[in-house]
């Protein structure tokens, strides 16, 4: 017997903003091409921690869905939390302290918060800190030694003292930079910034490759996929407090903020692109986004000053997870002031017009 099948089609629907399963696919598939650069500058210990991350974050995932199937949706949450995790811990971790850290952490965050996108507090964020707490451990390169300071120029001072070790090719793409781009601004820039660009050898994953970070920023921006207020004016924000406020009162050195060496140390880029809105931990007004990167700059001005801080980024994103409850809660209100005073008088009236 033949029985026709009918097919649901999309033609008639507007999909407004990508849906969760297509930000979480296309946020995992850009993080491949850093995996491939860990694999080719044989990085073997950063991917063995994300090995152990990954694994964590799974096991806690199933664990959590013991009594019911666990969709593919959750499925790619915890991988991606598990990369994230793995990429902002450093390589000297041993792998199976990030497997049980990860994993107690991440059924915390299901158990105590609420699960995605209902919990307050980040949960990629939590692993971290909380691997740093329990095995805490000097980060080189970037646990700086402010004496070895010695100019205006932080960056300048920190790359001449060999704190970034420069890449062989630094001062050829330098040198064609200077002399093909720069020089018609009447500028140039000195060795080392193409390093903390391309890799800047950090045992931090996530602090390394800068450019990827940044054709990551843009794919995800040029496709709606993630919003850009919160990016935008947390830039703003920690830039130029960076560039204009005076940074002896942090440091006690009269020193100028370096903007480049604040964007490209700290896993600032990475950070901001993946951790710092995640889903469910932020404001949804306008306003509310904007006054979050805005409070989000002046946190990181305070905790990570002028760059090279190996943990400090965590530590602002967990801040404000705090501060984004009252924002929530002061949006809340002011929706439901809006409904009382402006929308419900609307619908009554319409329901007196249809009664008619």
């Amino acid at each position: 017997m033949h029985q026709n099948r009918k097919r649901i089609l999309q033609s008639p629907f507007i999909y407004v903003s990508s849906s969760t399963q297509t930000v979480l696919s296309v946020m995992i598939c850009l993080l491949v091409p850093q995996l491939i650069m860990l694999f080719l500058t044989k990085s073997y210990a950063s991917l063995f921690v994300l090995l152990s991350a990954v694994l964590a974050s799974l096991l806690a995932e199933a664990f959590y869905h013991l009594k019911k199937p666990t969709s593919s949706v959750m499925l790619l949450i915890a991988l991606l939390q598990g990369l994230l995790v793995g990429f902002l811990l450093p390589s000297s971790y041993p792998p199976a302290a990030v497997f049980f850290i990860t994993f107690c952490a991440m059924l915390v965050g299901k158990y105590a918060f609420e699960g995605f996108a209902a919990s307050w507090v980040n949960p990629v964020a939590l692993a971290v800190a909380a691997a740093y707490f329990i095995y805490a451990c000097p980060f080189p390169p970037f646990a700086v030694d402010l004496s070895i300071l010695r100019e205006k120029n932080a960056a300048l001072s920190l790359i001449r003292e060999g704190v970034f070790p420069i890449s062989a090719l630094d001062s050829r793409v330098t040198d064609f930079l200077n002399r093909n781009v720069f020089r018609h601004f009447g500028m140039e820039i000195p060795d080392g910034y193409v390093t903390l660009f391309w890799d800047s050898g950090s045992p931090i994953p996530a602090f390394r490759f800068n450019l990827l970070n940044l054709i990551a920023s843009l794919i995800l921006f040029s496709g709606d996929m993630v919003g850009f207020l919160i990016p935008v004016s947390f830039c703003i924000s920690y830039g130029l407090l960076i560039r204009f406020v005076p940074l002896s009162v942090l440091t006690g050195t009269q020193l100028y903020g370096d903007i480049f060496l604040a964007f490209l140390t700290s896993g600032v880029l990475f950070s901001t692109l993946f951790i710092l809105q995640w889903f469910g931990t932020v404001p949804y007004t306008a306003w509310g986004k904007l006054l979050y990167g805005l409070c989000a700059g002046l946190f990181s001005y305070l905790i990570l000053g002028y760059g090279t801080s190996s943990i400090g980024y965590v530590f602002v994103v967990l801040i404000m997870n705090f501060i984004s409850i009252f924002i929530q809660s002061f949006e809340t209100r002011r929706m439901k002031v809006f409904y009382r005073k402006s929308i419900r008088p609307r619908l009554e009236a319409l329901k007196e017009v249809l009664s008619v």
